[in-house]
């Protein structure tokens, strides 16, 4: 029913080979291309779920074509994957979740948000702790217990140290277990893990599964709480502004779409993925934003410093949002 995620891996890899292969190459190329009637190439990284099913929509409506751009949309793991393509110039745009561009910014990438579009909401959430050990009946049960996370210093990792401090347990008497999403319905199962950090599908999956929710960890510690969209470099973005405000236009059609009708998201969600479809009409959407403003970035920043991910280093928020507001 998941096999497409797992292929991103495998996909993850072949990118990144061609990414060391051009580091510290400088021809001056961007990696875009405008051909002779004006059509700009450009390749774009991303995550082929439901978050960033805009992309698909604004390629199968046309939106990308209207702006006299063609697009190769090329899946990857992450923006720990993608943010290294960006800067070998074989990706133009990419996503990153928040952390991954505050890290990027912190070791001297410039890595901006063109547009910082994906956010939840207590009554939206598209996050959630799961457990199917019967000793684990809330947050506090979980001290001295082995939790899933997909991925250490992002995003997820952040939210889920919060969430437990916020719950009166210290985060450093878990047993984080780094785990992809699609492999952690498998270890709750198993009893490899006793809860995991979880994101739709698997949200609404695990719970038809019969496994418990402990709590939404992302919109409990804020709501809303916007933590990820489309990346570009500062280099790129300050030689290619046209392209930019092309590309950020025909993303926002797209989820301007998704807000006026969230069957449509739905519908692109089922079309380009093999999610069962009774799960795509049930499961979680989230919310997408055609604008975002610093403060929602500033939260990140915050976090960044409380959990030491930055080591003594500074970012500006300010920085981070291409136009913001």
């Amino acid at each position: 029913m998941l096999r497409r995620y797992r292929t991103i891996a495998a996909l993850a890899v072949a990118a990144t080979i061609a990414a060391i292969a051009l580091s510290g190459c400088d021809d001056g190329n961007d990696g875009s291309n405008e051909s002779a009637d004006g059509v700009t190439s450009i390749k774009v990284g991303f995550i082929p779920i439901g978050v960033y099913s805009y992309l698909w929509r604004a390629e199968d409506a046309g939106y990308f074509a209207e702006q006299n751009l063609e697009v190769e949309l090329v899946p990857m793991a992450g923006g720990g994957e993608i943010i290294p393509a960006l800067q070998s110039r074989s990706l133009q745009f990419g996503i990153s979740d928040a952390l991954g561009v505050i890290n990027a910014r912190n070791g001297g990438i410039d890595a901006t948000y063109v547009s910082f579009n994906f956010a939840q909401s207590a009554e939206d959430p598209v996050h959630a702790v799961l457990t199917g050990n019967p000793e684990v009946s809330s947050p506090a049960d979980l001290a001295g217990k082995t939790v899933a996370t997909n991925l250490s210093y992002n995003t997820d990792w952040t939210m889920m140290r919060m969430w437990l401090r916020q719950h009166g347990v210290d985060p450093e008497s878990v047993n984080f277990q780094e785990l992809p999403f699609p492999d952690m319905l498998a270890a709750l199962r198993n009893g490899t893990v006793d809860a995991a950090g979880v994101a739709e599908p698997f949200y609404t999956q695990g719970e038809n599964d019969g496994l418990r929710v402990l709590g939404n960890y992302f919109t409990e510690v804020r709501s809303p709480v916007v933590f990820s969209g489309m990346v570009a470099l500062d280099s790129y973005i300050e030689d290619n502004e046209d392209v930019v405000e092309r590309f950020v236009t025909a993303i926002h059609q797209a989820i301007n779409d998704f807000n006026n009708d969230p069957q449509v998201a739905r519908d692109t969600i089922a079309e380009h993925t093999e999610i069962d479809p009774e799960l795509v009409a049930s499961m979680r959407l989230g919310e997408w934003n055609a604008s975002s403003s610093t403060e929602d970035i500033q939260f990140w920043v915050d976090a960044a410093n409380s959990e030491g991910i930055l080591d003594g280093g500074s970012v500006d928020a300010n920085e981070l949002l291409w136009r913001t507001g």
